[in-house]
This record gives structure tokens, C-alpha cells and sequence, in this order.
């Protein structure tokens, strides 16, 4: 009796006795219940439709959180490791600039370094061709020096020439022959010596 349907309500006969109920009354009464049953039943099965669909819904839905959870948990995982990844990125650039930064401070520094060195190599190449030049012009100016020298003529001139045993001591110049003037020139640059 417990599954019971609306047709069965309808067709359910009762024994007739004698003084019973009134059989208008009991089908009528029955009719009613049949109708109110079946509408019950429809109405049960289109709740127990809508419980279907919803608990559906719900799975989907339940599905659908747990795939959103995981999706925000990888989310996290995949931010952290950006955040990660950026910080790493960002040690590394700052590494590789403070590397780039010594290395040109050290190449600056070398070449300053070698700059100064042929400077100072300049500047003694620069002292000793002075010194090489003033050595050159002393040597040149000694040599000048000695060409002077030994070109220089020394002349000499004697006042009187007179040869011995002419001179009488006469204070008479009428009477005595003028002594002669004699140049004498040497030279001392060795080409001898001329009259």
C-alpha cells in the first residue's frame, strides 16, 4: 500500500454491507483523493526533478570551487614563483651592473694608468731629446770654438829692422837710412806663417 497510485484510488471497490456508507459519497470522496494524490505525486516528481537538477548544479558548482581553488592555489604558487623569479632577475641585473660598473672602473683605471705611463715615457723621450739637442749644440759650439781657435791669425809688427852694424848712433836722419817696417803674420791654424 505504500506505492499506492491516483489510478488505483479510483478503482478500488469496497464490499457493499448493509447500512454501510453511501457509495455516491465514498466515490466521490475517493475521486477527490485521487485527484489531490496525483497532483501530490506530480508535484513530488517535479520536486524530486528540481532536487535532481539542483544537487546536479551543486556537484557542478562544488566542482567548479574545487577547480577554483585549485586554480587560485596555482595562481599563488605561480605569482610566488614570479615574485621569486623577479627577485632573482633583479639580484642578477643588479650583480651583472655592479660586475659591468668595476669592470669599466678598472678598464678607466687601467687606462689612465697607460695613459700616464706614455706620458711620462713622452716626457722623458721629450727631456732626453732636449738634453741629446743641448749636448749636440755644446759639441757644436765647442767645435766652433775650436775652429776659431785654430783659424785665429796673430799679427805681429816690428817697428824697426835694422841690421847689425849699420846703426852708427848719428842722430842725423839725413845722413841715416830709415829703418824698414817689417809684418809679420801667424798663422796658428798650421799653414805656416807669411811676410
Amino acid at each position: 500500500m505504500n506505492n499506492i497510485s491516483p489510478k488505483e484510488i479510483k478503482k478500488t471497490d469496497f464490499k457493499k454491507s448493509f447500512r454501510g456508507y453511501d457509495n455516491y459519497e465514498v466515490d466521490a470522496f475517493l475521486e477527490a483523493l485521487s485527484l489531490r494524490f496525483e497532483r501530490l505525486v506530480e508535484e513530488n516528481a517535479d520536486l524530486v526533478s528540481r532536487v535532481n537538477t539542483l544537487t546536479t548544479d551543486i556537484e557542478v558548482y562544488k566542482e567548479n570551487e574545487a577547480t577554483l581553488q585549485r586554480a587560485i592555489v596555482k595562481m599563488q604558487d605561480l605569482a610566488e614563483e614570479i615574485v621569486e623569479s623577479a627577485k632573482k632577475k633583479a639580484e642578477n641585473i643588479i650583480r651583472e651592473a655592479q660586475l659591468n660598473a668595476q669592470k669599466v672602473s678598472q678598464d678607466t683605471e687601467k687606462e689612465i694608468i697607460t695613459r700616464k705611463n706614455e706620458l711620462e715615457e713622452l716626457r722623458l723621450r721629450n727631456d732626453k731629446l732636449v738634453e741629446d739637442v743641448k749636448l749636440f749644440f755644446m759639441e757644436k759650439l765647442n767645435e766652433m770654438d775650436e775652429f776659431v781657435k785654430g783659424r785665429n791669425i796673430f799679427k805681429m809688427e816690428l817697428t824697426r829692422h835694422v841690421p847689425s852694424g849699420e846703426y852708427s848712433g848719428d842722430t842725423d836722419s839725413e845722413s841715416q837710412e830709415e829703418p824698414t817696417l817689417k809684418k809679420i803674420s801667424i798663422n796658428t791654424s798650421g799653414s805656416g806663417f807669411s811676410e
